[in-house]
């Protein structure tokens, strides 16, 4: 049995673990570039004359939101990632997505 985002999913192929995973990287990057852009939009407040600890703290906060976006819909860069990649790996005919 796999765990997909906290539920039990039982007697997955091969092929659909590797697609779920493949989901989860995508998302995931998704995540990533938006918390960068996040951050250097929000450059200012993170270079005022704030603790360090603070700094630390809101860019946390930034990559917490860029999370919660990403797994709520996101901007659809990790959807389109994924099907891209999808219709990549058809294209080359290997089948094991």
């Amino acid at each position: 049995m796999m765990r997909v985002e906290g539920k039990h999913v039982p007697h997955l192929t091969e092929q659909e673990k590797s697609r779920k995973m493949l989901q989860k990287a995508c998302g995931d990057f998704e995540a990533f570039f938006l918390s960068f852009v996040f951050k250097r939009a929000l450059a200012p407040l993170l270079s005022s004359s704030v603790s360090r600890e603070e700094v630390w703290f809101r860019e946390l906060w930034i990559e917490e939101v860029a999370k919660k976006v990403s797994t709520q819909g996101g901007v659809g860069l990790g959807r389109l990632l994924f099907e891209h990649l999808i219709k990549e790996e058809k294209l080359r005919g290997s089948g094991t997505m």
